[in-house]
């Protein structure tokens, strides 16, 4: 199988959907010889920053001279994105071997249990000595939540996204981003609403998990090395890929290098003296971004997709920029942009990226609203390799 084979392979597996569930998984990751049983695991979920939190915590075992592995999903431009050894994406040949021995197996099988697997069967065949795994959707059902006994989970916040699956209120989906806590296991978690934090703590209790503990009660951002990630919200995540690498044995000077070095594309990220992008997608995503924006006069240039609720992720945005133009992630999902120009009156409408890009010619502009709009930025201004066919996660079913 070659990797654009590969490629349609996984984007045909759309048609089963995302089903949250663990059978599936099980009996998937059983038929190729149960890879995740050999691994060491650090399991990260949480609304937003979780793909941060997880990136921090790989760079601070590797800064410890750990082999490590990293997943992570979704990917900006390259499915290869989402599984790393040693901080260095998989090569193309060796994803596509991976893909062809899973979907060999595979019967009905969703496309993040295929990836999870294939992420799986990767780590453990490269020996690593600890597995990062960033929740895909929620915690409890997530396909990642296959590991029995982490090292540590971690939660890095708490927000409305994905509530037409998760739930309305934020105490119900605290209660499924709880799913990852395990009898024995360190919990750590930040929370800014007191009712959803009530929820993790109980089930936290409830699970047995050892020690339990909050960001801002129990430990805190104070005496932080510096950082590589900008804006005020990466110091939460920092604190809390601290705290795990402390209570997982990494030493202070490996936690400071791997903090002060990490990479994690999209995330606040200069890609021009002119153009700035973050993969803010929802609202407490966008309103992190609106606290960093940078002083000055900023266009935003902003895209959805029309699962998402675009009103509260655009209110923020807006206050702080001097124009907008709205335009089209490029996703199967993508709210029209007319359809988006109905929240921002005045706001210039471009079918796709690269319009809005010209139309903002000499511009400084902050790009925003969505992942894949955010690789898109990537693509074009930094030229980017990205893949011929697009893959990416279906829209969840309801729990």
């Amino acid at each position: 199988m070659t990797y654009d084979e590969m490629l349609q392979r996984l984007a045909a597996l759309r048609r089963y959907g995302m089903r949250p569930g663990l059978e599936s998984i099980r009996a998937l990751l059983a038929a190729v010889g149960n890879p995740e049983r050999a691994l060491a695991v650090v399991h990260v979920g949480g609304t937003n920053g979780k793909g941060s939190t997880a990136a921090m915590i790989e760079a601070g075992l590797r800064a410890a001279g750990k082999r490590t592995g990293l997943y992570t999903s979704p990917h900006l431009l390259r499915f290869t994105e989402r599984i790393a050894i040693d901080g260095r994406e998989i090569d193309r040949a060796r994803v596509a071997e991976l893909a062809a021995r899973v979907l060999a197996v595979a019967g009905e099988h969703t496309f993040f249990d295929v990836a999870t697997a294939m992420a799986l069967l990767a780590f453990a065949e490269a020996r690593v000595d600890v597995a990062v795994l960033e929740v895909g959707l929620g915690g409890r059902l997530d396909s990642t939540n296959v590991i029995e006994r982490p090292l540590a989970a971690v939660v890095s916040s708490v927000g409305r996204d994905h509530t037409d699956v998760l739930g309305e209120t934020l105490p119900l989906i605290a209660r499924e981003k709880a799913g990852i806590w395990k009898r024995g296991v360190p919990a750590l978690f930040a929370c800014e609403d007191e009712a959803a934090a009530r929820v993790l703590d109980e089930e936290a209790e409830r699970a047995g998990a050892t020690p339990i503990e909050r960001f801002g009660r129990d430990f805190d951002d104070a005496a932080l090395p510096a950082l590589a990630l900008g804006g005020a919200h990466q110091r939460r995540n920092a604190a809390l890929a601290r705290r795990a690498l402390e209570l997982v044995g990494v030493d202070g000077r490996a936690i400071a290098e791997g903090l002060a070095n990490v990479r994690w594309p999209g995330r606040l990220e200069r890609l021009s003296a002119n153009v700035l992008v973050d993969a803010a997608h929802n609202e407490e995503g966008a309103r992190a971004l609106a606290a960093a924006w940078p002083a000055g006069d900023w266009t935003l240039v902003v895209g959805v997709v029309a699962d998402k609720d675009a009103r509260a992720i655009v209110a923020p945005l807006v206050a702080r920029a001097s124009r907008v133009i709205v335009t089209a992630p490029p996703s199967l999902r993508a709210l029209p942009p007319a359809e988006l120009a109905k929240l921002v009156p005045g706001a210039t409408v471009a079918p796709d990226l690269a319009t809005a890009l010209a139309l903002a010619d000499g511009e400084k502009v902050v790009v925003a609203g969505s992942i894949f709009l955010v690789g898109e930025a990537r693509r074009l201004v930094l030229g980017e390799a990205a893949d011929g066919t697009t893959v990416q996660d279906p829209v969840a079913q309801k729990l």
